[in-house]
């Protein structure tokens, strides 16, 4: 019985050793649950975030996988934003906001697609002229499964720990996201930018200049905000999430998608954006493209209501490495007013964008 055992323990071990997964060079994006908990022996004090794709308040939405040997790779991840807001009538003072999360870790490969990982993370945070960079480590395990030649996905759940630095607290945050990664082995370049459409999935970013204004009670307002964000930081509009289905010849059908929900204290704000347009292939890279949008907003107290838009865009796309195709892109976005929210809303959006193919 003893030998019978140590056979099957051998054999699993066995087992383990040739089914662990060797990495490749990939690039991804991830979304999905994190909980920020005030650091402390019994602190009740927590914020919940759902975000699709990430957005950069709770966890970089942005990975790299770099292999370092068969079954340990480098990964490092990234999400930065930088808000400045102005109200025109100088009631309300100008506010600057910018936000950098960066972490490196190294992934380990156990068995069958199965990996833990482990690293350090640095988050700097600025608020008008008060300044803090907080330091710390994480752990993660996680699955990870290839969908397709060149495309993986996995899930993971993931823990952060951030130390005190100046006005902001120590946190402990606890995740589970979903990640989607493309495949950038060698670095042979294709002419998928410039040949048909494909199907595809991406992610983008980059400079919006938001205009709203509009009157409550008589007074009337009118907010500029200028925004830098990197691919899957910042708010859900414009989108930066988005799907393309070709369709027939030069078109093909996007689907913009953001997904923000925040819980804290009591009080939930959900914000979904759904943007489907008609993307037209002109000549090379070049295409135009319009549509509609959709947006949801909610928070708790109030009636949940939908905001009608449309939008507009112009851009060029062109090849990267192996089948990722980047693009540039201008868009103007409008919102109108409605009766429970009299403010209308304007997007002037110079975008950069990374997609990888899903078949």
């Amino acid at each position: 019985m003893k030998q019978a055992i140590i056979v099957w323990v051998l054999g699993a071990c066995s087992a383990i050793t040739v089914s662990a997964q060797t990495w490749t060079t990939q690039i991804g994006f991830e979304g999905g649950f994190a909980r920020v908990k005030a650091a402390g022996a019994g602190s009740g004090v927590y914020r919940d975030h759902v975000d699709l794709p990430g957005s950069g308040a709770a966890f970089p939405a942005l990975f790299l996988v770099i292999p370092v040997a068969s079954r340990v790779a480098l990964e490092p991840n990234l999400s930065a934003t930088h808000d400045r807001i102005t109200e025109s009538s100088g009631l309300i003072p100008t506010a600057t906001t910018a936000e950098v999360r960066l972490s490196l870790r190294a992934d380990v490969a156990i068995a069958s697609g199965f990996y833990v990982a482990g690293g350090g993370g640095i988050r700097y945070l600025a608020m008008d002229n008060n300044h803090s960079v907080q330091t710390g480590i994480l752990g993660a395990i996680g699955y990870r499964h290839n969908v397709g030649s060149n495309l993986g996905a996995r899930i993971e759940a993931r823990w952060l720990t951030l130390r005190r630095a100046d006005s902001v607290l120590p946190s402990n945050q606890y995740s589970l996201l979903l990640g989607i990664a493309g495949s950038l082995r060698g670095i042979e370049t294709r002419n998928a930018g410039r040949g048909p459409w494909r199907l595809r999935l991406g992610i983008a970013g980059g400079y919006v200049r938001t205009h709203l204004y509009g009157s409550v009670s008589g007074l009337s307002v009118d907010f500029h905000e200028t925004a830098l964000d990197f691919p899957g930081s910042g708010p859900t509009s414009p989108a930066k999430l988005f799907v393309i289905a070709p369709l027939a010849g030069r078109f093909a059908l996007e689907t913009g998608f953001g997904v923000q929900r925040t819980q804290e204290q009591g009080i939930t704000l959900s914000d979904v954006h759904f943007a489907p347009r008609l993307d037209v292939a002109i000549a090379g890279g070049v295409y135009a493209a319009a549509g509609g949008n959709i947006r949801y907003l909610e928070q708790t107290g109030t009636a949940g209501f939908a905001l009608a838009g449309a939008n507009a865009a112009v851009g060029y796309r062109f090849p990267l490495l192996q089948e990722l195709e980047g693009r540039a892109e201008l868009g103007y976005t409008v919102f109108k007013q409605r009766r429970n929210f009299p403010f209308a809303e304007n997007d002037l959006a110079l975008l950069f964008g990374v997609s990888m193919p899903l078949k």
